[in-house]
């Protein structure tokens, strides 16, 4: 009997509980809280980075029967528990300052709440409830770990509006700095976003921040590569194969097309789509599942002012501006990058440039027929402006 596929499960204690399968990932857990301190990364929205940072809580409240066979339980991980601050920044409102301000602290109110804390919580500046919250979780604990995931979610959801947008911004800016303030008491540092800021930007809060994404040594910690499809999806692709009558190997041949090939960062080991291979194996077809899931709202406004930068035979940039995100001031292959619609598939080490591409059909086909219909669009209210 084939195992439940994980699908719309973003918690590990859930997944875990409910027997689901389980791509393991703790090696780069591990190798992350054992070599360093302070993390981001960067991948397209359900790429599995939510999942992951919920994997990060449970190693580090020390909950190891979760994991007995998973490649961490066989490492030599002290499993010593931390006070762990996890916070979804796409569950805080965004439409101004004061309801971001409350969400944030009713986050973390309720985190101090699950560790049966009582902290000062008549501030309404989040900040002030951090620092609270810290310093309590230091006292029971000793280690303090802080994940933030959707870190720019605020801030995407309102990007069309430039002033406020940054106003948002220079809010998570001091939550960050906040973060940097109590650097005596906080072990470990994990931020999650689809965008990248520049380091000396929204990120110059925390200090000795590593950006892992475009790190060779964690090209993998997202999405499955064909060995991971092979060995945790096998049954399901048997299965698969038997229903259509065809075999095996033109299933996962099919599979590679629609949905591997994105690569974060040179010479590295191509990542499968999660989401499209999960849902391609529940129904038995291939279809553009994660493009179809929704194209955000933040690309579609920078797509409508600078389509007619997108050539797609010239698709290069420097290592550089392919990190480069501001609001205002993004250039349209980086965000397309970081959104998950263009991926690395050459460079050139004389003239440090990144040569971009489709990552696979589903992409490829999807957002030609998207692109159409976005510059049909302009092109036709064009026409209008012209004839009025």
């Amino acid at each position: 009997m084939l195992r439940k596929l994980p699908l719309g499960i973003h918690t590990f204690h859930r997944l875990r509980a409910d027997n689901c399968v389980y791509v393991d990932k703790t090696e780069h857990a591990y190798n992350l809280i054992t070599r360093g301190y302070r993390y981001f990364l960067s991948r397209p929205r359900r790429f599995g980075k939510s999942l992951f940072v919920s994997t990060l809580h449970e190693i580090l409240s020390g909950n190891k029967a979760l994991f007995d066979d998973l490649w961490i339980a066989q490492s030599n991980y002290q499993w010593k528990p931390h006070g762990v601050i996890k916070l979804d920044f796409s569950a805080t409102a965004g439409k101004d300052v004061a309801q971001f301000n409350a969400t944030l602290k009713h986050l973390l109110l309720r985190i101090a709440e699950d560790y049966k804390l009582i902290i000062e919580s008549t501030s309404d500046q989040p900040e002030i409830i951090l620092d609270n919250l810290v310093h309590a979780l230091y006292q029971q604990f000793g280690h303090v770990a802080i994940l933030i995931d959707e870190y720019d979610s605020p801030i995407l959801r309102i990007l069309h509006d430039y002033d406020h947008a940054r106003i948002i911004r220079s809010r998570i800016q001091q939550f960050f700095t906040t973060i940097k303030g109590l650097d005596a008491k906080i072990n470990f540092v994990f931020i999650t976003g689809v965008t990248s800021f520049t380091k000396a930007g929204l990120f110059s809060g925390i200090n000795n921040l590593t950006i892992i994404t475009l790190d060779e040594r964690h090209a993998t910690i997202c999405g499955y590569t064909d060995q991971e499809i092979d060995h945790n999806f096998g049954d399901f692709i048997t299965a698969w194969a038997q229903e259509k009558n065809v075999s095996y190997d033109q299933i996962r041949e099919q599979m590679k097309t629609w949905y591997n090939g994105y690569h974060f960062g040179e010479n590295v080991i191509p990542v499968y789509n999660p989401f499209s291979v999960m849902h391609a194996l529940n129904i038995q077809t291939f279809d553009n599942f994660w493009f179809q899931s929704g194209t955000p709202t933040f690309l579609v406004e920078v797509l409508k002012k600078e389509y007619k930068d997108f050539d797609p035979e010239n698709l290069t940039m420097t290592k550089d501006a392919l990190g480069i995100f501001d609001i205002g001031a993004t250039p349209l292959l980086a965000l397309m990058f970081q959104a998950g619609y263009l991926t690395i598939t050459d460079y050139d080490s004389t003239r440090k440039r990144y040569t971009l591409g489709y990552p696979n059909k589903e992409i490829q086909d999807a957002l030609q027929i998207y692109l159409f219909e976005v510059f049909a669009h302009i092109n036709h209210n064009a026409a209008l402006r012209v004839t009025d």
